[in-house]
């Protein structure tokens, strides 16, 4: 049944595309940071090209939203993703003719930023127009995020075993064929938007409605601002995991790969549990079991010493986070109406990659003064707050959330 959405011939393409984005995406992301920490042996620069590239996505998230509603989704993507190709390729060949620094990565990592920050929001609300049968919406996106969490898993652990072989410049380059295959993946995609036409307004118009409709509306507001939260202070804890590798289990690029890799096996458990769900119905309440789970594997991984107890809490963090940030997903693509369902997402990614930046900053930061392990004890004890509060607002949540679920439910119906 975790599959029964690829019975849409689009979403199918789109997956294919995916699949070597994700899987690419990892194996770079890995050889980044070690390429990083290796020219540099500073936890705060690692921090700082986390920050930019986030806060970059951050800048562009809520101008894509509106694009996402008002311009067709798919050529969006293809632009995006043949820009975002040709930065890999600048980035391989830079590292391969050993022409690569730490200002020219950052530059190379902000671009990156500001392009997927513009593309996000369109291909999280394309989902929902590739599959026909909505009932097939809450699958579709945990089948999404089982492909990133398998690319997770083989990504990092690709990397672990590539980067000592053939240095992290071959990994870009394989991340750029990837990036390219993506491009022609798309293409294949039959993408007829719907004929609707929504009255013409003023771009600042359309984001001004999107940002009223998105923080008027409480639960949408409360479950974005929650995710906002604890990204802040719980998911950046995976920019100083280059720190525990060579510091505290004096390992190099392979145990950080085991480390990567161990996220995105809970990762993988986690989305393949939320897409057996028939509906979005339930998903407020495993949310607060993802939280918790997430602030176990933190609090755990904080203090471990062995590693083989380090990877299982780092298996626990990712079925946790992935339960929380699916479920959240799901949920909001669920009760937002057509016509603002770009510009929510939109706030949710520009929110979300906010708070990953300025997390991402401030743990590099914090981690240089007083250690990365206090400092992951300190956002595991942030998300245990937030799972409290969480837990004292569920009533009204699910009250306001169900309401919502039901009325999207007869306008599938209708249509």
């Amino acid at each position: 049944m975790i599959f029964k959405s690829l019975s849409s011939k689009n979403y199918r393409f789109f997956f294919a595309g995916q699949a070597f984005s994700n899987l690419g995406n990892m194996m770079k992301q890995v050889a980044v940071g070690w390429l990083v920490y290796r020219i540099t042996g500073s936890a705060l620069l690692l921090g700082l090209v986390s920050f930019s590239r986030e806060i970059s996505a951050f800048l562009f998230s809520t101008v894509a939203g509106v694009l996402a509603d008002r311009y067709n989704k798919h050529r969006l993507l293809m632009v995006c993703q043949s820009i975002i190709a040709v930065n890999a390729a600048v980035l391989a060949s830079l590292t391969l003719a050993d022409q690569i620094n730490f200002e020219l990565l950052l530059g190379l990592e902000i671009l990156f930023g500001l392009v997927s920050g513009l593309e996000m929001p369109s291909r999280h609300a394309f989902v929902n127009d590739l599959v026909e049968d909505k009932n097939y919406l809450t699958n579709a996106i945990a089948l999404n995020s089982s492909l990133f969490n398998t690319a997770r898993i083989l990504g990092p652990a690709l990397a672990g075993v590539l980067i000592p072989l053939i240095g992290e410049g071959y990994c870009f380059l394989i991340y750029a064929l990837a990036s390219f295959s993506v491009v022609a993946f798309f293409s294949g995609i039959d993408y007829r938007p719907n004929p609707k036409k929504l009255p013409a307004k003023r771009f600042t118009k359309e984001f001004a409605e999107g940002a009223a409709y998105a923080i008027s509306t409480r639960h949408i507001r409360f479950i974005i601002l929650f995710v906002a939260g604890l990204t802040l202070v719980g998911v950046s804890y995976m920019v100083v995991l280059p720190v525990f590798a060579a510091d505290v289990f004096d390992g190099g690029a392979v145990i950080f790969g085991y480390m990567t890799s161990a996220v995105g096996v809970g990762s993988l458990i986690g989305a393949v549990f939320v897409g057996t769900k028939k509906n979005a119905l339930g998903l407020d309440k495993l949310i607060l079991l993802g939280t918790l789970l997430f602030a176990l594997g933190l609090a755990v991984f904080s203090f471990s010493t062995l590693l083989w107890v380090s990877l299982l809490a780092l298996v626990t963090t990712g079925l946790g986070r992935v339960i929380v940030f699916t479920g959240s997903n799901t949920l909001l693509q669920t009760i937002s109406p057509e016509e603002k369902r770009g510009r929510v997402l939109s706030f949710y990614i520009m929110l979300f990659m906010g708070s990953l930046s300025l997390g991402s900053f401030l743990i590099g930061w914090i981690s240089d003064t007083i250690g990365a392990p206090l400092t992951v004890f300190c956002g595991s004890i942030g998300v245990l707050l937030l799972a409290g509060y969480y837990a004292k607002s569920l009533p009204l949540l699910r009250k306001r959330t169900y309401r919502a679920i039901k009325k999207s439910a007869l306008l599938w119906e209708r249509n």
